[in-house]
């Protein structure tokens, strides 16, 4: 859970979600299917970023690394750069 919140506090598009609607932070509750229909008419860049999230919290669905090139260098940066794969992945 600690990689979504992450992602979705620092990118401009995400933060607008991160409410009870769509993220329970206490029961560990997210609404996959329902954040994924309101991204239909969404950037390739923007779907990324959420598929991303929603891939490191569940495991679920199809994720294809190589759209990073589609990521513009701020989203690059949140990607790679800031907490999101080391908390998923516990790097130091």
């Amino acid at each position: 859970m600690d990689t979504v919140i992450s992602l979705f506090s620092n990118h401009s598009k995400l933060q607008r979600y991160l409410t009870d609607d769509y993220i329970n932070i206490y029961e560990g509750i997210i609404e996959e299917e329902k954040l994924k229909k309101l991204s239909n008419p969404w950037s390739r860049c923007e779907k990324f970023v959420l598929q991303l999230a929603l891939h490191l919290y569940s495991g679920r669905g199809k994720l294809d690394l190589n759209d990073i090139d589609y990521l513009d260098d701020k989203n690059k940066h949140l990607v790679m750069e800031m907490e999101a794969m080391k908390i998923r992945f516990k790097a130091m």
